[in-house]
């Protein structure tokens, strides 16, 4: 659907890899999608009192295990160093 989209605004030379391209298309890509993501999300459409059930359900499904962080002994290696280099450094007034 967007590389039909592109195609159809921009030509069918657009991202074609096999002459030299002129530019650089990842500015187009981020306009592209700031265009669709209300065509997809239907958020033009949305009620406003119905916007915090909208959000819910556009949210990620609860995950059955944890996320991964770092182990404890880590992020006590962390602050400490954090601590360290905060020592040597001058107060602002």
């Amino acid at each position: 659907m967007l590389e039909r989209r592109m195609r159809r605004q921009l030509g069918d030379t657009w991202s074609r890899l096999d002459h030299e391209r002129m530019a650089t298309w990842w500015r187009i890509w981020g306009m592209l999608k700031d265009e669709i993501t209300p065509m997809i999300t239907g958020a033009l459409f949305w009620k406003e009192e119905a916007w915090e059930a909208c959000l819910k359900v556009l949210a990620e499904r609860p995950r059955r295990r944890t996320l991964q962080q770092l182990p404890p002994e880590a992020i006590d290696v962390l602050y400490r160093c954090d601590e360290s280099q905060q020592d040597d450094m001058p107060v602002a007034a």
